[in-house]
């Protein structure tokens, strides 16, 4: 392939449509997710969709799961309060049994804020070390370098 030509491929996007097989059907309003790394694409079925993704480095395992939903409810969220709401579980499917759930609502303590902030910090200096130790960004310039000639 011809520089360019590398280029425009390495960077397409990958895309996954997910259908039932001839002979076969999926539950009437199912939902699929599909699962490609760290990245995760979630919709109602229908055949013709296509879930986009980056374009991979090497091979990987897609996961595709498929969801039957069951019910809906709505909670009010404020992050001032810290409650618990019961609430009832609406289904549009009439075979489905009423049912009701509890819904846990805090704000995160401010102790478990500061310890994040912490492990976030910590993060960041080993991986400045570690870009350091290894060169990284020398090594990346240089090959910056070399392409642009």
């Amino acid at each position: 392939l011809a520089s360019k030509e590398l280029k425009a491929w390495r960077w397409r996007k990958m895309e996954l449509r997910v259908e039932a097989a001839l002979g076969f059907t999926l539950p009437k309003n199912c939902f699929i997710g599909v699962r490609v790394g760290d990245v995760l694409k979630q919709g109602r079925y229908e055949p013709q969709r296509c879930y986009n993704f980056p374009q991979l480095d090497r091979r990987r395992n897609a996961k595709v799961d498929i969801y039957q939903h069951v019910g809906t409810c709505m909670v009010a969220v404020d992050p001032d309060t810290k409650a618990t709401h019961e609430v009832a579980v609406s289904s549009l499917d009439p075979e489905t049994p009423a049912s009701r759930i509890k819904i846990h609502v805090a704000a995160m303590s401010e102790e478990n804020k500061q310890q994040r902030e912490q492990r976030t910090k910590a993060l960041k200096v080993q991986a400045r070390d570690y870009l350091m130790k290894y060169s990284i960004e020398e090594r990346l310039s240089d090959a910056v370098k070399a392409l642009l000639k």
